[in-house]
């Protein structure tokens, strides 16, 4: 089978975390011919000389960059164009993008995965925090968004069960069309010997509990709420010296006033860097209030760190009984989950001891990437008929057929 693997449009966060790992993972499937659009913060981490033949990779470097509106515009205009003139070389039998929503619609079939929490969590308290011009703004273009997905992706991958049943449910989407596949871990946490130490942290304080959030500074994220957490853990717990870990540059994260001695900034990390991070860590600490699936659970119970999150539906759906849930807009309720959690060692353990088991239901990145694959190659053998985006009803057998790996595609 021949894929373009389309990276082209990934930059930050757990997108990047996915598609790293999947493209990593290619080299152990060598019965396929893959041709790999990434873009440049891919380029900066992949170490494309490590990759045998049947491994091709295209640059987008030349496309990004331009703060100038006009420019931007211009330069997206010519990436699509890229995009349709490379197809019309490779030829493949298959287009696999990482993640959508993408303005491109290939010839080929085409899978994409899922991470837009946006579209089918409507209920999430961030849409009320946020301004009412920001969210009718998003709404409008996220309507745009939609209607691009629909019409120019044939098949999606859900990361959650309960992902792939909104999509279905909100996008009034044929059910074959879409796919539940875990996210998981990258296996540089399976590779000790692979870390990279740069991001090693100050000096610990005697009695210095650290809570360490992996995350770029998304406004659903929710990391601004770390300030009034702050104050609340000095009135509840004055001697309790707290530090909280941020993967971002002290510039991002304003405000902060006299608590900034409270928050330690590493900068960006690579995904080779983040493990020793957390091996300096007490608690995860994550209040975000949307996503689909955040590999920083799974992270965190492999680095066998307890998780403090948001009592909300997608984070109970991936963590299950293995995190401490608070409400994450009350500043109050998450200090006392804290101070509880800190306060308890037994819990402390059980959360450990239940993060081990849950992560064995996510399966590895090498499945995972077999997963893709297979979904992958039941798109390539669809006629081209069926070939009509999310909406075309499809009635194929082939696509009821679960893989033959622990966690099949469901």
């Amino acid at each position: 089978m021949k894929l373009i693997i389309n990276a082209s449009n990934i930059w930050i966060g757990g997108m990047l975390q996915v598609a790293l790992s999947f493209i990593n993972e290619l080299r152990f499937f060598p019965e396929h011919e893959y041709h790999v659009f990434i873009s440049p913060e891919l380029e900066r981490q992949v170490k494309i000389d490590k990759f045998p033949a049947n491994v091709r990779f295209y640059s987008f470097i030349r496309y990004a960059g331009y703060s100038a509106p006009l420019m931007g515009k211009w330069m997206r205009l010519k990436k699509q164009q890229r995009l349709k003139l490379l197809e019309s070389v490779i030829k493949p039998d298959v287009v696999f993008s990482v993640f959508g929503p993408t303005y491109w619609k290939p010839e080929a079939p085409h899978v994409a995965g899922f991470s837009t929490p946006h579209f089918v969590y409507p209920e999430s308290p961030y849409f009320k925090k946020i301004a009412l011009s920001h969210r009718i703004r998003q709404n409008i273009f996220g309507r745009i968004r939609l209607s691009w997905m629909i019409r120019n992706i044939d098949f999606l991958i859900a990361e959650t069960e309960d992902v792939k049943n909104r999509l279905i449910s909100h996008l009034k989407v044929d059910e074959h069309r879409v796919f539940h596949v875990y996210n998981t871990l990258n296996r540089i946490y399976n590779e000790p010997e692979n870390w990279t130490y740069r991001a090693k942290l100050p000096e610990r304080e005697p009695g210095e509990l650290r809570l360490v959030t992996v995350s770029a500074n998304h406004a659903f994220k929710n990391l601004s709420i770390i300030n009034e957490v702050i104050f609340h853990l000095r009135m509840l717990r004055p001697s309790l010296k707290v530090k909280f870990v941020l993967t971002l540059h002290r510039k991002e994260f304003k405000n902060m006033g006299t608590n900034r001695s409270q928050v330690h900034f590493t900068n960006r990390l690579n995904v080779n860097e983040c493990p020793y991070l957390y091996s300096q860590c007490d608690f995860m600490f994550l209040p975000t209030l949307l996503e689909c699936f955040s590999a920083s659970y799974a992270e965190a119970m492999k680095m066998g760190l307890p998780i403090l999150t948001s009592d909300l539906k997608f984070a109970r759906e991936v963590c299950g009984d293995a995190a401490v849930y608070f409400d994450p807009v009350n500043a109050g309720d998450i200090a006392e989950k804290i101070l509880e959690l800190y306060d308890n060692p037994e819990n402390q353990a059980r959360m450990r001891a239940r993060g081990f088991r849950r992560l064995k239901d996510f399966g590895t990145s090498q499945e995972r990437a077999a997963r893709y694959l297979e979904i992958a190659s039941i798109a390539a053998g669809l006629p081209a008929g069926k070939r009509q985006g999310l909406h075309s009803v499809l009635t194929l057998p082939t696509l009821a057929v679960p893989s033959a790996t622990a966690n099949p595609i469901s």
